[in-house]
């Protein structure tokens, strides 16, 4: 198991920001102002770590009298309309053919008729639009400003390096996670006593959670910043590592942040890592749930979330992910993955050894599953039509996410799940930046007046619960 509108508060002052070598000012016209030194840090991006992220798309060059985006929308599909046309840029892009060979799945048809510029920016690393000619253009007008706020602040990210992974990192997060595997091979081979076997499963645990964020960053390309090299990365630490099919993960993860708590109710579309069979946490769920047994596990969703998520959770993962996958390397990576498992805890004197170690560790993992649901369970939900209308994506993305406070120390614990607005901002950013970025992203969401929740993880628990029982009571009302 996977798991608003725009305030009337404005600083008026300016706020003074350092980044790096380069300082800006976010001012009352939105503008980041740059530095001299932006240039060499941009020139020099490329040197430090794994690879810089490119620039996506350079801006079109829009004429002066040209339509609005609805205006060029209906013109265009006057004369075709079996075109599907999706807005970037200022540009609209048909992109009817491509759907099917779509690398991030058919959610881009999600997209349709809609600017999906943020959207775009946000989950490509490269100028993917280069074979590409929009075939109308549009005027670019935005009237919620914190469109241009987080999209100029994307830029500031780009030119200062944020989107750098560091390799010299990596290999310390890497090694920390072996040690990890190395103390549960001690612990199992090297020690007798059921006690340390307990152990071992809380090391073999924490193996696969450390995995488990592996999987989530090169699933991400946050490491190469190139799909084909970091999906293999990911096949390794997610299928191999910790027995999750990797791909299927990233297919709905993609789903999960291009339309973060969202539903259709006309094409029966909802945010797949949002929704699970035993609860419905949010109201605009509810026609998702229609059967006998759906009602009664609504009614006791607030006692049962947390068994379930530790119990049943890493088995019903493992099951679904590979119930209906066909590809040889996937199948290849969870054989090799319950081979070496098997090969592990077959080291333990006696059989029912093996299960309670393995079950205890399964049920360690189930924490990662919780940390997964509680950044979003008690934030609103919203409508597909919605979506990059009336309602901006970027603000979407701070708005249905929370954050945990806790200190540096614990960051590795949390895997940068703990700084969820920065993730769902800017998915393509290494986490090892995000508490830099925060700071950044707290200043603008100030002066926007939008709320950047955060609170510590017992807190967010809570919260989790009480919204469960809220939702439960409100589904009892509900008389459909």
């Amino acid at each position: 198991m996977v798991s608003h509108r725009l305030g009337k508060h404005q600083s008026e002052c300016n706020t003074s920001i350092s980044a790096n070598a380069a300082t800006f000012k976010i001012r009352e016209t939105n503008k980041y102002e740059l530095s001299a030194q932006d240039s060499e840090a941009e020139e020099n991006s490329s040197r430090n770590g794994f690879s810089c992220i490119r620039r996506s798309n350079p801006a079109l060059k829009i004429p002066a009298d040209a339509l609005t985006r609805t205006e060029a929308y209906k013109a265009y599909m006057s004369s075709h309309p079996t075109a599907k046309l999706i807005g970037i840029n200022g540009g609209w892009y048909d992109i009817s053919k491509f759907i099917p060979h779509h690398p991030g799945g058919s959610v881009i048809a999600q997209f349709v008729g809609k600017d999906a510029t943020p959207v775009f920016k946000g989950l490509h690393t490269k100028d993917v639009l280069k074979h590409m000619r929009p075939v109308a253009t549009y005027r670019l007008s935005e009237d919620d400003p914190a469109a241009e706020a987080f999209a100029e602040l994307h830029q500031f990210f780009i030119k200062q390096g944020f989107f750098q992974t560091s390799a010299v990192w990596y290999a310390g997060k890497m090694a920390f996670a072996a040690s990890l595997l190395a103390l549960t091979l001690f612990l199992v081979v090297g020690c007798s006593s059921w006690y340390w076997h307990c152990l071992a499963s809380c090391s073999l645990a924490l193996f696969w959670q450390q995995c488990g964020f592996f999987m989530h960053d090169f699933m991400h390309s946050q490491g190469f910043h190139e799909r084909k090299i970091d999906n293999w990365i990911g096949l390794a630490c997610g299928t191999l590592g910790v027995g999750i099919n990797s791909f299927w993960w990233q297919e709905e993860h993609y789903v999960h942040h291009a339309l973060t708590n969202t539903v259709d109710y006309e094409n029966g579309f909802f945010d797949p890592q949002m929704k699970e069979e035993s609860w419905a946490q949010n109201k605009k769920l509810f026609p998702f749930f229609t059967t006998r047994l759906q009602r009664a596990l609504i009614a006791i969703q607030h006692w049962t979330f947390l068994p379930i998520c530790i119990i049943v959770g890493r088995p019903y993962i493992v099951i679904a992910a590979i119930v209906s996958e066909r590809r040889p390397i996937v199948w290849l990576a969870l054989i090799l993955h319950i081979i070496w498992v098997s090969v592990l805890l077959c080291q333990l004197p006696t059989w029912t050894q093996v299960f309670v170690t393995y079950s205890l560790a399964s049920m360690l993992e189930g924490i990662l599953h919780v940390q997964l649901l509680v950044n979003h369970y008690c934030k609103p939900f919203y409508e597909r039509k919605e979506v990059c209308e009336e309602t901006n994506w970027y603000r979407m993305q701070v708005e249905c996410n929370i954050n945990i406070k806790n200190p540096v120390w614990m960051d590795w614990f949390h895997g940068g799940l703990n700084f969820h607005i920065e993730h769902h901002l800017f998915p393509l950013m290494p986490r090892h930046r995000f508490r830099e970025a925060s700071k950044h992203i707290k200043a603008v969401c100030a002066r926007l007046g939008i709320e950047y929740d955060e609170c510590y993880w017992t807190t967010a628990l809570v919260r989790t619960l009480k919204q469960l029982k809220n939702a439960a009571v409100v589904f009892s009302l509900d008389p459909r």
